[in-house]
């Protein structure tokens, strides 16, 4: 039985679904339009099937895949509102409502474990049918946020129409809602390739950490594409908006297509060794921090941040380096930091990673009056933090715990000295990587 963190998980599995099903009965219901892809759905989950490798391919017959592909691509569309009860058994999960949008993790993490388990104990039970309704609207609420429009938009549709004004002929068209000039409309595909399928996890727990983390960076993606596809739909290219469009469907089939590999993986308990150490580590700059962009002192006032590339005083932007270090190491990823500043993460569920690891430092490019603290919050508690450092000291390594909570909050902080300059205060965290447990 695959270890499933969440409290409401294991009081589904104590006390049944029809719990879950009454108390989700009673919050708001779904809304009863689907804002997001359309046609695009089977589009999406046809090519993810098609990229499956072939042994996990033959272990369902062809009738069943077209399923998946065709009739539960949009199961909660047709469950939204109450309007098909009978979907109750997969549109009602323990947690959330809403299967369209990036919800907290707090709340997606037990949802896309208890769906998971679902379509797990289904294929186990030799119900194929059943697992892939539970994995069709897996998929369907990873697709969404996908697409270029509502699901993952960062700005509202009043403020996308004053930043690019309709002409005359979308003057009466929605940008962000319903099939207007940037939902799943036109004329693009998705071509054909050699992708292979990526392994999210060897657990259940491991693959929700990772789904939810990649829908997130999904939602980023499709969100950079709003403005470039408004902007050909304003000057009438129908074919760069097209093309817009299939950039956000590929990058989405991709994830479609490691969700789907990893649950047959899961299902079957083979893994290719080669994935799993590549699941060893996790670069935590490849995760979505829920940073807040706030002003800090020069020169990172706008920007607190960057990744893998650091700042001077006058702005200029710099490989990551340390600068005590006579013989510069190679820093394959990190930060550049200015101060004071908290850069939050959140993961889970706990056990999955069981350390953070890092090295921190002032860069060269720092004045002779830097001197910074840097600390690592776990949980609201400091589990570790370092002496003020200057440009002279060599950087400090820390290697700090993680604990077995359900979710995990991270938080690196720089810690200015108060006789410091701010302008000198060029700090660098090198290569933070979250480890996975044994």
């Amino acid at each position: 039985m695959y270890l499933i963190r969440s409290a409401a998980y294991r009081l589904v599995r104590r006390k049944g679904v029809g719990l879950f099903l009454v108390a989700c009965s009673l919050l708001s219901p779904l809304a009863d339009n689907a804002y997001g892809w359309g046609r695009g759905h089977k589009l999406i989950r046809s090519w993810a099937v098609a990229s499956l490798p072939d042994w996990q391919k033959e272990l369902l017959a062809e009738e069943h895949w077209e399923r998946l592909r065709s009739d539960y691509t949009s199961l909660q569309d047709r469950h939204a509102g109450g309007k098909s009860p009978e979907l109750d058994r997969y549109c009602l999960p323990p947690v959330r409502v809403s299967l369209h949008d990036v919800g907290t993790i707090e709340a997606s993490l037990p949802d896309m474990q208890w769906y998971l388990q679902n379509a797990l104990d289904q294929l186990a039970a030799n119900e194929p049918d059943e697992a892939l309704k539970f994995l069709g609207v897996l998929c369907h609420w990873n697709e969404d946020p996908g697409c270029p429009c509502a699901h993952s938009s960062p700005i509202d549709e009043a403020t996308l129409r004053r930043l690019l004004p309709p002409t005359p002929e979308m003057a009466n068209k929605n940008f962000l809602f319903g099939y207007g000039g940037v939902a799943d409309i036109g004329n693009y595909v998705i071509p054909e390739s050699d992708y292979e399928p990526q392994l999210l996890g060897t657990s259940v727990p491991e693959a929700a950490a990772q789904i939810y983390q990649r829908q997130r960076l999904l939602r980023a993606h499709a969100a950079g594409l709003i403005i470039p596809l408004m902007q050909a739909n304003l000057a009438g290219d129908t074919e760069l908006a097209d093309k817009h469009r299939q950039t956000a469907a590929i990058y989405n089939a991709k994830h479609t297509a490691d969700i789907l590999y990893t649950a047959f993986c899961l299902h079957t308990q083979r893994f290719e060794p080669e994935q799993v150490e590549r699941l060893a580590s996790q670069p935590l700059t490849a995760w979505e921090s829920d940073a807040t962009m706030r002003m800090i002192a020069h020169p990172y006032y706008v920007t607190p941040y960057l990744i893998n590339q650091a700042m001077d005083a006058e702005r200029n932007l710099h490989p990551l380096a340390f600068a005590a270090e006579k013989e510069p190491s190679e820093i394959r990823f990190g930060l550049g930091m200015g101060t004071p500043y908290a850069l939050p993460y959140k993961f889970g569920p706990g056990g999955v990673y069981d350390r953070f690891t890092c090295r921190v430092g002032l860069h060269p490019t720092a004045g002779e009056a830097g001197r910074v603290a840097f600390a690592v919050i776990i949980n609201g508690k400091e589990a570790a933090r370092t002496d003020y450092l200057t440009p002279t000291d060599p950087p400090q390594s820390l290697d700090v715990p993680l604990p077995d909570s359900d979710v995990v909050s991270l938080v690196l902080q720089t810690i200015p000295h108060p006789e410091s300059n701010p302008l000198h205060n060029l700090t660098v965290w090198g290569e933070p990587t979250l480890h996975r447990a044994d």
